[in-house]
Formats: C-alpha cells, structure tokens, sequence
C-alpha cells in the first residue's frame, strides 16, 4: 500500500468518525445505522494501525458499552492486541471470536470444520463465516495466524470454547422456557468471565 492510499483510508477513517460525533452533538446519541462504528475498526486494520485500533476501540467500549459486536470486530480487536504484544488481551478477544462464531478459527487456519448440531442465535454460523473469511483473511497477520494455530490447541482456549458449545447444544433442544433461560444465563456468564479476566 502507497503512503497516498495511506493517507486516504486515515482521511476515511477521520470522516467517518466526525459522522458520529456529529450524530451524537445533534440527536444526543448514535443511531449508527449505516454501521460506521465498525468500519472504522476495518479501516485502521486494513493499514495496520494497530495502536489507533485499539485507541478506538476504548471510544468505543464508552460509546457503545452495549453493543455486542460482531466475529470480524472481535478478530480485528485480537490481531491489533497481538500487534501491540498484548498477549492477554489478544487471548481474551481470540476467545470472544469464537464465541461470536465458532467456525471462523477453523477457517482461518485451514482446519477441516464441521457443522455442530446447536444453538445459532437465529442465523447460520457456517455460511456467515464462510461469507466473511476473505475479509478475515485481509486483516490477519501470518505471526498472528502461526500464534492462533497454536492456541487453539491449548487447554486455555479449548476450555471455554468446548463450555460454550455444549451450552449451546443443550439450548438447541431446550423448550421450557426456566431451563431456557438458566443455559442463556450460564452462556452470558461464561462470555462475561472471558471478557472481564484482565479487570
């Protein structure tokens, strides 16, 4: 990439985050319904300016303290922590990829993936991975990818995972509504640990 195509993605990158601050002076709040606030986190990675990455995403947390993310935001977040050499912060947000898509690592690292019989938050977790692995692949590093490779195979990432998953499984043919929410509860409990580690 040229210093001017540089340029141009840090004066996308300013643009669209005078949009939002814009919207909120004006409305109070974001309505953000173009999705700016994550394709500002694309655009820092797509130039590998993982400090202003992670910069954002602190504005981010504050802004949006209630958005759940996305499998691409939570991978853009782990590769810009593992660029910076915070691997404890890479871990957690490694792990809270998988938790948005179980599916994505293994295509990342050119695993052989199969679909798992559970429970999908009302969409196919297989096909959207598969959707979006180029764009995954656009910002992924080959130290990252060589470091995931071997964590993935660490009882620290396989833990949780396999956790979320079997949760997940039970919840898939789960009808009454008390166990229902009792397996949701455990899964927001078990998202909530991984994320609040390093706090």
């Amino acid at each position: 990439m040229t210093e001017k195509q540089i340029e141009k993605i840090r004066l996308s990158i300013k643009k669209h985050r005078a949009a939002l601050t814009a919207e909120k002076r004006l409305y109070g709040g974001f309505d953000d319904s173009a999705g700016r606030r994550y394709y500002i986190s694309d655009l820092y990675m797509r130039i590998a300016d993982y400090k202003g990455a992670i910069t954002y995403k602190k504005w981010f947390d504050k802004n949006f303290p209630n958005d759940v993310g996305s499998p691409l935001l939570s991978l853009n977040w782990s590769i810009a922590y593992f660029g910076l050499g915070q691997i404890a912060e890479t871990k957690i947000y490694t792990i809270d990829t998988a938790f948005q898509n179980v599916y994505l690592h293994g295509l990342l690292t050119n695993r052989e993936v199969s679909r798992i019989d559970m429970y999908e938050r009302g969409y196919d977790m297989l096909e959207f991975a598969k959707s979006i692995i180029k764009d995954c692949k656009k910002v992924s590093t080959q130290p990252y990818l060589d470091w995931l490779t071997i964590f993935m195979d660490t009882d620290e990432y396989k833990e949780p995972i396999n956790r979320f998953i079997a949760l997940n499984e039970l919840l898939k043919n789960e009808n009454n509504r008390e166990k229902r929410s009792g397996l949701i509860g455990h899964i927001s409990e078990l998202e909530n640990m991984n994320k609040n580690r390093k706090k």
